[in-house]
């Protein structure tokens, strides 16, 4: 598992560098040209998990680049439109969303944020709750921060 993990890390930042990045209404902005900062990459991170709980359709649509892809700790994989989408029509809620024990490694304009958090989210179907470790990939733009990449995977109780 620990090294499909670290397949997946090395895939996506490789992947980050092929990216084309478009303008970003982001709610955070660069502190200007250079290397991503850890601070940043933690905030564009606690950025994500508010305006996830808050379902801010306008602020998901600057944040998450338009290659976001988001693979829920079930396995679902959904791109930007289709994550988005279901927090529009209500068909998937979180409650808040806080994030502990993040870290990040930094990879010039590209971060890679670890953590884990406590999930509560609610489906036409069902509540899914527990706790999750995530990677979050954070790229640094002209334009803004952005979100390319989430991944959660659940922590078996114990």
């Amino acid at each position: 598992m620990e090294k499909l993990k670290t397949v997946f890390l090395i895939m996506v930042a490789a992947a980050m560098l092929s990216i084309p990045v478009g303008p970003a209404g982001a709610q955070t902005q660069p502190s200007g040209a250079g290397d991503l900062s850890e601070a940043e990459a933690l905030n564009t991170a606690n950025l994500w998990a508010s305006l996830v709980s808050k379902a801010d359709i306008a602020g998901l649509e600057g944040l998450l680049n338009d290659k976001y892809i988001h693979i829920h700790a079930t396995g679902l994989v959904e791109s930007k439109a289709q994550f988005i989408e279901a927090l529009k029509t209500g068909a998937r809620k979180y409650d808040p969303i806080r994030i502990e024990e993040a870290g990040s490694r930094l990879f010039g304009n590209c971060a890679v944020v670890t953590g884990k958090f406590k999930l509560k989210a609610f489906t036409r179907r069902r509540t899914i709750e527990g706790m999750n470790r995530f990677s979050l990939v954070v790229i640094k733009t002209p334009a803004g921060f952005q979100v390319v990449s989430f991944q959660a995977t659940g922590i078996p109780q114990q």
